[in-house]
């Protein structure tokens, strides 16, 4: 097949969650199919990842993400009641570039990452279309709005109101839409009755994660023994976490344990993440060149996320290094039954320093047991098999065509119809 993937983000390096499924998806389908990339970047110093991507597709446009424009359209999607995360990702630049490659290649399938990327083919009528929305973005900002004061409170919620609208749309236009849990996928049928919809579950390279295969540096060796977060922190849920344990877990730990450490291990550390390494028990790494090292040298990791969606690949990356993990039931949720049996989870900070204490005064050996059933859960083939099916399902279904999408890219921005249309550079207006 013929396919256009298109990506909010860059798919490389597969360093953070959404990178991780999107190049697996990228790198899977460019084995059996060829493809071309349409996708955004944040950063200049991504650009040095060009050419590693254009291993993956044929032709491959990117983007930088403009700070300004993206955050002005975002304001006025708030002003005109619309939701702000599609508008966020707009360009004039890049649905030219699209009109563009769909009217000169033959494309026998379109493959949408994120839903904040659907609105772009949403006047496609004569491909069939997927869109592998990952989670329900919806009930993610609600859970923001659950840990945040006025106005973000306000704003949150409303973002996920009017988002929610969007995506029962997209479900219900789209040939096919994705979700990477069984949670997420039963809470978007109970919005979008009746839409075509699949669980594909992320993919995850357990023989990467073989702690067998790693050194501990003596610069990690001088923090132990010591607890590890790891993830992105510049994101929300994951700021919340690490503050949260600092505040409410840590100083019981610390008061029977006074040498434990708290490591967190992640790109782009928040001030308010950066501002706990002013205690000496605490490390902020920022950006690691590879985890597994620091994962290795933890006695245990733990995930106390008030805030999450999807399955996290803190958790199974820890598992798969044989680490003991300590989980919110939030965090836990998304894990299937044979994994989550080796998950400890708990909410109450009390009981959860006090699991804490008790597993670092007994270290055990690395747990060949949790291991070994993240290993004999994920099958890389067997993912890669099941991407390939979602896809001859999605051309297979009769009904890709019957719907007429709203041209959303089309619109006047101040129309009713567009309701979950992009703001600024619309054809049509010539507004920007």
């Amino acid at each position: 097949m013929r396919i256009l993937f298109l990506a909010h983000r860059l798919p490389y390096p597969p360093d953070k969650g959404d990178k991780i499924r999107s190049f697996h998806e990228l790198a899977a389908l460019s084995r059996r199919h060829e493809v071309d990339l349409f996708c955004f970047y944040d950063q200049e110093e991504d650009s040095r990842y060009f050419a590693d991507v254009r291993r993956y597709c044929g032709q491959f446009f990117a983007e930088k993400t403009s700070w300004t424009r993206s955050r002005r359209q975002a304001l006025l999607a708030v002003a005109l009641r619309r939701p702000f995360t599609p508008a966020f990702f707009y360009s004039s630049q890049m649905a030219r570039r699209l009109r563009e490659a769909l009217k000169s290649r033959a494309y026998d399938l379109v493959f949408v990452f994120s839903s904040s990327m659907a609105p772009y083919v949403a006047s496609v009528s004569d491909v069939p279309r997927v869109l592998d929305m990952v989670d329900v973005d919806s009930d993610k900002w609600s859970q923001y709005a659950d840990h945040v004061r006025p106005p973000a409170s306000w704003l949150w919620r409303t973002e996920a109101r009017r988002l929610s609208v969007c995506e029962k749309q997209w479900a219900r236009e789209f040939s096919l839409t994705l979700l990477c849990t069984k949670a997420e996928t039963e809470i978007l049928r109970q919005h979008a009755p009746g839409a075509k919809i699949e669980t594909l579950e992320n993919r995850m390279d357990v023989n990467y994660f073989d702690p067998n295969l790693i050194e501990v540096t003596s610069e990690i060796r001088g923090w132990q023994p010591y607890i590890i977060f790891t993830g992105s922190m510049d994101y929300f849920p994951n700021i919340d976490a690490v503050t949260f344990f600092y505040r409410e877990v840590f100083p019981a730990i610390r008061a029977r344990l006074p040498d434990v450490c708290f490591v967190i291990a992640g790109r782009n550390p928040a001030n308010a993440v950066r501002q706990l390494s002013r205690d000496p028990a605490v490390h902020v790494t920022g950006a690691v060149p590879d985890i597994r090292p620091y994962l290795k040298g933890a006695r245990v990791a733990v995930a106390p996320l008030r805030v999450a969606r999807g399955v996290q690949n803190k958790i199974l990356e820890a598992m798969a290094m044989g680490l003991p993990v300590v989980a919110s039931a939030r965090a836990a949720q998304a894990l299937p039954d044979s994994l989550s049996r080796e998950v400890h989870v708990e909410d109450n900070p009390q009981r959860l320093a006090a699991f804490l204490i008790e597993t670092l005064r007994a270290p055990g050996p690395q747990q060949a047991a949790t291991r070994q059933a993240t290993l004999q859960y994920y099958d890389n083939q067997h993912w890669e098999d099941r991407l390939e099916e979602v896809l001859q399902q999605a051309r297979g279904l009769q009904n890709w065509n019957e719907h007429e999408p709203t041209g959303l890219m089309e619109g006047h921005p101040s129309a009713a119809q567009p309701t979950v249309g992009y703001i600024g550079g619309v054809r049509n207006s010539g507004r920007r």
